[in-house]
């Protein structure tokens, strides 16, 4: 189960929908995740189906491997960890996890479709205004 617990029964079938809720590196859920602000800067939004978008991370330790275990943990924590808009020494990281390329909207920071890498065992959600919690 992942380390950060949240309510699993938002949904908007059942109308309560909520957005993704926005995790910055100095907070406490940060802190639960494992993205400290003595490793990292940065943010990421994560929603009530586990699902985890890496908006941008600047390691403060460059070369020790702690982005790439820290994405390993949040794999292993079970959550979909997708990451957007990589930069090229992101995607050297990703691949060795077999990261593919795919698009998504996220239409709640960008218009029409982004660059987000995931993992080839979680399906895309499908093409939307918005994301879909449903699943």
């Amino acid at each position: 189960m992942p380390a950060l617990h949240l309510d699993h029964t938002v949904s908007p079938l059942n109308n309560n929908w909520s957005p993704p809720e926005r995790i910055e590196t100095g907070t406490s859920e940060g802190d639960i995740l494992g993205f400290t602000e003595d490793l990292f800067s940065g943010w990421l939004e994560i929603s009530h189906d586990a699902r985890l978008y890496l908006y941008y991370i600047i390691s403060r330790c460059k070369n020790e491997g702690n982005t790439q275990n820290l994405i390993r943990r949040w794999i292993n924590d079970g959550y979909d960890v997708r990451i957007v808009k990589p930069s090229s020494v992101m995607q050297h990281i990703l691949a060795k996890f077999g990261y593919i390329e795919s698009y998504e909207h996220l239409s709640h920071h960008y218009e029409g479709e982004v660059e987000v890498w995931r993992s080839p065992f979680f399906h895309n959600p499908p093409k939307s205004s918005d994301y879909d919690y449903r699943k």
